[in-house]
């Protein structure tokens, strides 16, 4: 066996609430690691001490760096994916303001610097961002922004690099080129550390695989043993995925339910670049769509037109609620009738904020809680809280929190109202394979029991992570529609589900 890289003898480690003792781990360098944990578990702390960010309470971490005097802090990158560059959260609506294009840095600006070399420009190539230099960071998705602090890790040439669940936010075919990226690089001079909430996630190319649980190390060892004895507490499977029995058009016939969402030959442009054309969709009263798309398709920005936050609504011919948009109605009224989830939420909430106050803001639609609520509103936030079994956090600070549990404090502020509309963005996006589990059969019991009224949009990467009750299904592509189609559903059936009086069954809770 070669000798090692890092060792810890008998560390305890202790931030923001989060405890790790005693643990005992060598890793050398002829094996490749990945760390295993359910969220909370403790994964990001113990990446956090071996970049050098953390220091040990009690006990020794040491780094074997071939007699250099380096820290790990100067050898190790630790990509955790939570902030934007320089601090800029700005706020939410931010990235489809075309006012700030002028001031936000680009790609390139991170990216490219005075040692652009040949290497350089294949990392780019193989994150697929020589496209989106010169793409300002704030108008970037999700998965392109991931991809791009992957890009300026590499670019830093660490010894040690550790990528906090990677996969995450990707689509199937980002994934996979990832997967055989990090393959690449396990082989030659850096060292990848990967961090994971779900054992799918770790590469083939991972040979070893330690366990967290209950802030301590449950198992370490050879990957096939640890994973055979790793299961999640409950022994759920993965959903199944949800794909179309059959291929019809969409309805609109004059006795279908009223429309919730129609856009009409919608054309948005930032920068000169089209991410939207030609849209034309209707979303009725009772449907539940799903919508996938690769990275960069366009899906966040058509959310956006429907959450109230994109100025070029205006300029489009859209329609929510029966309303046109520009009519006279306030953002606030559209907001009022719909609860969202998106992957960023969780970076603009006020930093004293309770993971409680984050609930408790779905009543208001704010970010933070700035007035009292009711007794009978904090009496609802913890029924919710307490159904995604998150009920002990209510008094943590929400930004203490793990990725995955302030995911389902975003959820819980999601359904707290009981909305018209449900908009879900990749709302299974870090949670472990028990959270997951638990917030899909929320979701299909809440649907089950509200009829066929409720409508939802419900966007994911990963069919699994679809709930059971979905009745349409949208494929974007390069900004532009490129299949509408009914699930599961006859039109006759959804007709069906139109309340004769047009009212709606409330929302409740299962």
């Amino acid at each position: 066996m070669t000798k090692p890289l890092i060792s810890l003898e008998d560390v305890t480690l202790c931030a923001e609430g989060d405890v790790l003792e005693h643990l005992h781990w060598v890793l050398h360098r002829d094996e490749r690691w990945a760390i295993l944990g359910a969220a909370g578990s403790g994964k990001s702390l113990l990446a956090a001490a071996l970049a050098g960010k953390v220091s040990p309470r009690t006990g020794t971490l040491r780094y074997y760096g071939d007699g250099l005097t380096a820290s790990l802090r100067d050898l190790a990158v630790h990509v955790a994916f939570d902030k934007r560059p320089g601090g800029r959260e700005l706020f939410h609506q931010a990235r489809w303001h075309a006012a700030l294009e002028s001031t936000s840095p680009k790609v390139s600006d991170l990216l490219v610097g005075n040692a652009f070399d040949q290497g350089h420009e294949e990392i780019l190539i193989r994150m697929a961002l020589d496209d989106l230099l010169e793409r300002p960071i704030h108008v970037l998705s999700d998965g392109e922004w991931r991809r791009v602090q992957i890009a300026e890790a590499l670019l830093s040439a660490p010894q040690l690099l550790i990528l906090d669940d990677p996969f995450t936010g990707l689509d199937a075919g980002f994934r996979e080129r990832l997967r055989g990226l990090v393959s690449t690089l396990m082989e030659n001079d850096t060292y990848v550390l990967i961090i994971a909430s779900d054992p799918d996630e770790i590469p083939e190319s991972v040979t070893h695989v330690l366990h967290l649980a209950d802030g301590q190390i449950r198992a370490q060892g050879p990957r096939t043993a640890v994973l055979a004895a790793y299961s999640d507490p409950d022994g759920a499977a993965q959903a199944p995925s949800v794909e179309p029995q059959a291929c019809v058009p969409c309805p609109s016939d004059h006795d279908a339910p009223p429309p919730i969402v129609e856009m009409r030959d919608v054309t948005i442009v930032h920068g000169g670049v089209k991410v939207l054309q030609d849209i034309h969709w209707t979303v009725r009263r009772g449907e539940r769509w799903g919508v996938v798309g690769p990275n960069g398709a366009g899906k966040s920005t058509l959310l956006s037109l429907i959450l109230g936050d994109h100025p070029q609504a205006y300029a489009n011919e859209i329609a929510l609620f029966g309303r046109p948009r520009g009519s006279g109605e306030s953002i606030w009224e559209i907001k009022r009738r719909i609860g969202w989830v998106a992957p960023e939420l969780h970076r603009y909430h006020p930093p004293l904020s309770t993971a409680r106050d984050v609930v408790c803001s779905g009543f208001y639609d704010t970010l933070g809680l700035h007035q009292p609520c009711s007794d009978e509103q904090k009496a609802t936030a913890a029924r919710w809280m307490a159904l995604l079994g998150i009920e002990e956090t209510g008094e943590r600070p929400f930004r203490s929190l793990s990725k995955g549990t302030q995911r389902l404090v975003l959820i819980a502020r999601a359904l707290v109202k009981e909305p018209e509309l449900l908009i879900l963005d990749e709302p299974c996006q870090g949670l472990d394979t028990e959270q997951r589990s638990r917030v899909l059969e929320t979701l299909n019991r809440m649907l089950a029991s509200a009829g066929a009224m409720t409508t939802m949009i419900y966007v994911t990467h990963r069919p699994y992570e679809f709930p059971r009750h979905l009745t349409h299904k949208l494929e974007l592509r390069r900004g532009r529609v490129v299949r509408q189609i009914v699930l599961n559903r006859t039109v006759d059936q959804m007709k069906s589900g139109c309340l004769a009086n047009g009212s709606r069954p409330s929302l409740s809770m299962p």
